[in-house]
């Protein structure tokens, strides 16, 4: 493993690593999350989502918990061949959720292929919907979830479903195919400054994804692709959250955390609509050899 491909799949630096390297973008961090971990009112009627990605090749069906609906966010192989994808089928198969979402990752080659697409799409006869930049209505105990997929990350080596990175304005263009009243959001890799080891995302994801905020919020973003940034966040769409996003970009600054302080004091601890933002990586720490089991998340 080389270049890019072992920065976004390194482990997650220790916190005095984090705090040696950048004492205010550190500060910042630890400002947000107390923000973005907030605890949201409970639902009375909840739809249980697990959600896994990046098992490259690793069978963890035992670990995987009842639930309404299931969804893997991409990289189920390490090469992609037709026989690592038919073996994570097999056990995905085996599992009893009504529900089962899959999209593609950057590893998963065969299935960016003209006879991969049209295999992989006959997984609907065996209740698994694989997603490629497209949605899918699913009706869970008389409520509808609109979901959204995709499997395109930014540009990095010779991978699969990959798009030029984009430029310093952080255009959504690439990510206008998302339709506005998604409730489910699953892409490959996660949106600039959120579990995403501060600034591995996508801008123009991020972009988009507050284009929806503004008129449709989604419910839940599910995805991976950075295994050392697993974890859950709940997106507030306020000011706090975009200057984080501006100290992710400017890679910290005492100013701009002090500006963050302010901005969240002012906002208060609201305990309004967000979205659910969850890195479901599984494999990760040293060289992946840890397996880390499903995010349970009630909607």
């Amino acid at each position: 493993m080389s270049g890019f491909d072992a920065i976004i799949n390194r482990k997650a630096p220790s916190p005095w690593e984090l705090f040696k390297t950048n004492p205010s973008l550190y500060i910042a961090s630890k400002l947000y999350n107390s923000l973005s971990q907030q605890l949201l009112r409970p639902l009375s009627t909840p739809v249980r989502t697990i959600c896994i990605s990046d098992t490259h090749n690793t069978d963890i069906s035992a670990l995987i918990p009842p639930g309404d609906i299931l969804i893997h966010a991409g990289d189920l192989t390490y090469s992609g061949t037709p026989r690592e994808l038919q073996v994570t089928f097999d056990w995905l198969v085996s599992l009893p959720h009504e529900h089962k979402i899959v999209i593609a990752g950057n590893h998963d080659a065969y299935l960016q292929t003209a006879e991969g697409r049209s295999w992989v799409h006959t997984w609907r006869d065996r209740g698994i919907i694989y997603l490629e930049d497209e949605a899918q209505t699913i009706q869970v105990r008389g409520r509808a979830f609109k979901i959204f997929g995709s499997p395109f990350t930014p540009q990095h080596g010779n991978g699969a479903f990959q798009y030029p990175r984009m430029g310093v304005t952080g255009t959504p263009s690439r990510w206008s195919v998302i339709p506005n009243d998604t409730d489910i959001l699953i892409t490959h890799g996660p949106p600039h400054g959120h579990l995403d080891l501060a600034g591995l995302g996508c801008r123009a994801l991020l972009a988009r994804i507050w284009e929806l905020a503004r008129t449709h919020q989604p419910v839940l973003h599910v995805f991976g692709h950075i295994h050392g940034g697993r974890g859950i966040e709940n997106m507030p769409w306020n000011s706090a959250q975009s200057i984080w996003e501006d100290i992710v970009l400017k890679k910290g600054g005492w100013f701009h955390t002090m500006h963050l302080l302010w901005a969240m004091l002012w906002s208060g601890r609201d305990n309004g609509i967000r979205t659910i933002a969850v890195n479901a990586s599984v494999v990760g720490g040293l060289r992946d050899r840890d397996i880390r089991p499903p995010v349970v998340i009630d909607i």
